[in-house]
C-alpha cells in the first residue's frame, strides 16, 4: 500500500552521505523535516541540496555499530544508506527495538517503508510507481515511460483546482458542520460555470470572492 508519509517538522536521520545516501537525502529536502546526516565521507552533490524549511546538519563520523543511535531523541525515521549491508540492517533492527520508522538501501524487506520513482507536477500533484522494493530500476523506467503522457493529461486547470480546493477546506470548516455537506460544496465547486471560468481567466481573488458568496447563502448544516 502506497501512503504519502507526512514529514513536517519531523526528526529524521540519514547514516551515510554515498551516492544512494545523498538521493534519499534529495528526496526528504522538500518535505519539511529536520535532516541530520552523520557520515564520515560525503558526496559532493549533499552540499547543492538545501532543506526547504530546516538546514540540512551534517555531523562528520564514521558509524561502526549502533551504539549512536542511543545519543539522539525524538527520531522519527531513520535511513541506513552505508556500504555495509550487515551495518545497514543492524541499524535498522534497533530502530524497530525503538519504534523507529526505518528504512535501508540494500532493498532488504526488514525495513519499514520503500522509496517510490515520483512524478511531481508543479509541486502540487505527485503520483507514485512503485514495485515495492522488488525492482527500484523498473520503478524508474516505468516512471520514464509515462511522465510526459501524465503532464499532458493533467492541465494548469486541474493545478488551480486543487489549490482552490486547498482554499476552500479551510474556509468551508468555518461555515458548515455536516461532513457530507461539506463534502457536497466542495465538489459543487468543480462543477460551478462560473468559478472555472475565472480560473481559465487565472482570475483567482475573483474565485476566492465566489466561494466566499457561496457559502454565506450555503442552505446545508450552517455552523452558528
Amino acid at each position: 500500500m502506497i501512503v504519502d508519509l507526512n514529514l513536517k517538522h519531523r526528526n529524521v536521520i540519514v547514516i551515510g552521505a554515498g551516492q544512494e545516501g545523498t538521493k534519499r537525502i534529495s528526496s526528504l529536502s522538500n518535505e519539511g523535516c529536520q535532516i541530520i546526516v552523520i557520515s564520515d565521507k560525503v558526496n559532493e552533490a549533499l552540499y547543492e541540496i538545501e532543506g526547504s524549511t530546516y538546514p540540512i546538519i551534517l555531523i562528520r563520523r564514521r558509524i561502526t555499530d549502533i551504539k549512536f543511535l542511543h545519543t539522539f531523541d525524538n527520531i522519527f525515521l531513520i535511513l541506513a544508506a552505508t556500504d555495509d549491508p550487515c551495518l545497514n540492517e543492524a541499524i535498522v533492527e534497533e530502530a524497530k527495538k525503538k519504534k523507529i520508522l526505518s528504512y535501508t538501501i540494500n532493498g532488504s524487506t526488514l525495513g519499514d517503508l520503500f522509496f517510490t520513482s515520483i512524478i511531481n507536477i508543479e509541486e502540487t500533484i505527485q503520483i507514485s510507481i512503485s514495485t515495492a522494493g522488488k525492482s527500484p530500476l523498473m520503478s524508474k523506467i516505468i516512471k520514464d515511460k509515462v511522465e510526459n503522457t501524465i503532464k499532458n493529461i493533467i492541465g494548469p486547470t486541474d493545478i488551480e483546482n486543487i489549490r482552490i480546493q486547498e482554499f476552500a477546506r479551510e474556509k468551508v470548516k468555518k461555515y458548515i458542520k455536516n461532513q457530507q455537506e461539506r463534502r457536497k460544496f466542495l465538489y459543487s465547486l468543480v462543477k460551478d460555470q462560473e468559478i472555472q471560468e475565472l480560473i481559465i481567466k487565472k482570475n483567482i481573488d475573483k474565485v476566492k470572492e465566489r466561494i466566499i458568496k457561496i457559502l454565506d447563502k450555503w442552505e446545508g448544516n450552517k455552523i452558528g
